[in-house]
């Protein structure tokens, strides 16, 4: 009777046992699935625009050329640099401003003009028919930006925003979150720079961007000292930094309407007025 008793409370042991190992491991696969989970990016190539992934913004998929110059839809480069970019139809040109700086692309002849002056580029816009692609990589002197573009990425940034960069120390693993059991953004080999964005809420740990577009954590005792490479020189919005010309207009309207600015000369004038205006009120424009 009493080995029947003790089978039975053996028995029972067992199963809970069991059961317990079962839970334990129900509750493990959800916890993995869990930090696996990200969401689904809109296209394959990262784009980064000042330390932010921008891709899922992006109306038109971006496009990266075998040797690594960077294309975005003129719709897109509207969004991000210059909402007044236009397709000049009479003479087959992108129109576009940014600060002082007036540029048309020739479409057909990859002839770039900045200003007064002219040269050839090498990468031109792309025709696809429903739309133009921009060169970007070949703009930076236009839109004062600093591009690192990869296979599958592009980091953008402005060479007025703050630049703050550390180096792995040795092989080590960028973390979607601040802790060691988080799922693995990407594996890094030593000496590899990132992007110091900030000091993460957990004590220990940075959040960094890497130049393959990626965004995450990684502790700070297994990085180099912070080094800052480019200081805040003002307005990291590159919108922003397209000159107000309202004024401008006004003092030329008798020579300037709505449909002229969409036109490459007359933008010129405008901007020319624009500097003048500046030098008259005797203005501190650093930017440009």
């Amino acid at each position: 009777m009493k080995k029947k008793k003790k089978k039975k409370v053996n028995l029972k042991k067992l199963l809970s046992r069991v059961l317990l190992l079962v839970i334990i491991i129900v509750g493990l696969v959800i916890i993995i699935k869990s930090l696996g989970k990200k969401d689904k990016q809109k296209y394959d190539i990262s784009i980064i625009v000042n330390n932010e992934n921008i891709t899922n913004d992006l109306s038109n998929e971006p496009y990266i050329s075998k040797d690594n110059i960077l294309y975005l839809s003129i719709e897109d480069t509207s969004k991000i640099f210059d909402k007044n970019i236009y397709y000049e139809k009479d003479s087959s040109k992108i129109i576009t401003t940014s600060g002082t700086k007036v540029a048309a692309i020739d479409v057909v002849n990859n002839i770039f003009e900045l200003n007064n002056a002219s040269l050839i580029i090498s990468n031109g816009v792309l025709d696809y028919g429903k739309t133009y692609y921009i060169p970007i990589s070949e703009l930076t002197n236009i839109y004062n930006i600093e591009t690192n573009v990869k296979e599958k990425s592009a980091v953008i940034s402005s060479l007025y925003n703050e630049l703050i960069t550390v180096k792995t120390t040795k092989k080590n693993s960028l973390k979607e979150k601040a802790s060691g059991f988080s799922h693995t953004v990407q594996k890094l080999e030593p000496d590899t720079e990132l992007i110091y964005l900030e000091d993460a809420d957990k004590k220990g740990w940075y959040k960094v961007l890497s130049y393959d577009g990626k965004v995450g954590y990684i502790k700070s005792k297994k990085v180099t000292e912070k080094e800052t490479k480019r200081i805040n020189m003002g307005d990291d919005d590159f919108i922003s930094n397209t000159p107000d010309i309202s004024n401008a207009v006004e003092i030329n309207k008798d020579k300037i309407n709505a449909e002229s600015l969409k036109n490459f000369s007359a933008r010129k004038i405008i901007v020319e007025e624009v500097i003048s205006m500046l030098v008259t009120e005797r203005k501190t424009y650093s930017k440009y």
